[in-house]
Parts: structure tokens; C-alpha cells; sequence
């Protein structure tokens, strides 16, 4: 099984590298980019029982940087990026109705292997240099600088976002959905188009083509009951009509 699951992780990194390759000649609606993310809490995956003893399951990459638009490759993927300072949410509010929503219509399209994830973007934005050292043949060595962006390690405050985030994914106990962590300001998000102005963007994507356009939401408010029943709807539509 541990095999099996090391296998996995190698394929999802297949797919980081063909979706981080897109040629920008390809149709505007193709996933624009990878996503990395500090995973915060994530109950797709219990530990594994063996000869009376539990290990953790080798896809289970809570508490780590992980790329889900990676790991879910192909699949039917609701993707939410939030905004909101967390002390804003309640779990009776839009998001958290939504995401209600979702954790139980994951189960009913489990053959579909449908999908969500939620990243809270609270980590500080901005880019990092990264010194790269490569040995040469000769035994010297070459070093080169590259760009990056910031990520969980770079920002003081994470463990305050972290506690914030999993005391919201306990209230409302939707383990079919990993709850992430990433900047308020990245490369990616910028490919994702995930503007500064909206609290909430919902993008429905299926075999890495985003379906639609993205439901954008000023605030928690904004995400009625209509427009809840509207997501649902068309991830519904989209899968039963194939």
C-alpha cells in the first residue's frame, strides 16, 4: 500500500508539470496554474489499519505544502479561494453553508471522483530570492537566484491563521473538503485571476477546464442560498450529463 501511495504522489507530480507547461495559446478556460498551499486540515484520508497497529495514510499531506489542483489532476474540482478575516465567519453563513454542501455531495459523485478544496489566503504576499547551487562536473559549483513566491514558512503569523482555521473546520465537520493556507497575494493567484476586491471566488473545473465563468462574491453575504443551490446545481448538471 505504501508503494501504491508513492506511485500516486509520482503521477500527481506528472500533472503539475503538464498544467505549469500550458502553452498560453491554449483555451482560456483550461486550469491556469498549479497551487501550492500549506494543508491545514484534510479527513479524505484516516490512518491505515495493519497487523493490529494504525499508520498514517502516505496520501494524507496535512500539516504540509501540497498541490491539490496536482493531486486531483482530472478530476471534477470546486475550487474556493476566501479572503474573509476569518473572524467574520460563522458556520452558519454563505461559505460555510456552501461547503456544507459540498461535503455531502462529494459522497453521492464518488465514481466521478469529485472534489473541493477551501484556501484561505491570510499568509503574507510577495516574492523571495532562492539561491540554487548545482555541482558541476569539474566539482565546482554554480549557483543560480530565482524568483518565488512566499509561502507558509515565510510569515510570522501562521500558526495564529492555522488555529483560526482549524477551530472553523471543526465547527463545521466537512472532512471530504482540505481546508488550505496560502498568500493573500501570488503568482498563482493572479493566473487563477482571483481578484483582491472579492472575499470569495468559486471556480467549478472538470478534466483541468474551468466550467463557466467563476462565481465572485464582495462578502460571506453575497453567497445565498440561490447561489449556493446555483454551484451545486451545475456541478450536478456537469457530471450527469456525460
Amino acid at each position: 500500500m505504501w508503494i501504491r501511495g508513492l506511485m500516486t504522489l509520482g503521477l500527481f507530480g506528472l500533472v503539475c508539470l503538464a498544467v505549469a507547461a500550458q502553452d498560453p495559446k491554449l483555451p482560456a478556460n483550461v486550469v491556469p496554474a498549479t497551487f501550492r498551499a500549506y494543508l491545514v486540515t484534510d479527513g479524505r484520508f484516516p490512518p491505515v489499519k495493519m497487523d493490529g497497529s494504525e499508520s498514517p495514510d502516505p496520501r494524507n499531506r496535512q500539516g504540509k505544502i501540497h498541490c491539490l489542483v496536482c493531486e486531483n489532476g482530472l478530476a471534477p474540482v470546486v475550487a474556493i479561494f476566501v479572503r474573509s478575516d476569518l473572524d467574520t465567519l460563522n458556520p452558519g453563513g454563505g461559505l460555510a453553508k456552501l461547503l456544507k454542501g459540498l461535503n455531502a455531495l462529494i459522497p453521492k459523485y464518488r465514481s466521478d471522483k469529485l472534489a473541493s478544496f477551501v484556501m484561505f489566503l491570510r499568509l503574507q504576499g510577495g516574492t523571495k530570492v532562492v539561491v540554487v547551487k548545482t555541482k558541476l562536473a569539474d566539482g565546482t559549483e554554480s549557483e543560480t537566484k530565482i524568483e518565488q513566491d512566499l509561502e507558509y514558512p515565510d510569515d510570522e503569523n501562521r500558526e495564529a491563521y492555522v488555529k483560526k482555521i482549524q477551530a472553523f473546520a471543526n465547527a463545521l465537520n466537512t472532512p471530504n473538503i482540505p481546508f488550505g493556507l496560502a498568500a493573500e497575494k501570488s503568482k498563482a493567484l493572479t493566473a487563477w485571476d482571483v481578484k483582491e476586491t472579492d472575499e470569495i471566488t468559486v471556480a467549478f473545473y472538470h478534466r483541468l477546464r474551468i466550467v463557466g465563468q467563476p462565481w465572485r462574491f464582495a462578502k460571506d453575504a453575497d453567497l445565498t442560498d440561490a447561489k449556493i443551490a446555483e454551484i451545486l446545481k451545475t456541478v450536478q448538471s456537469t457530471l450527469t450529463r456525460e
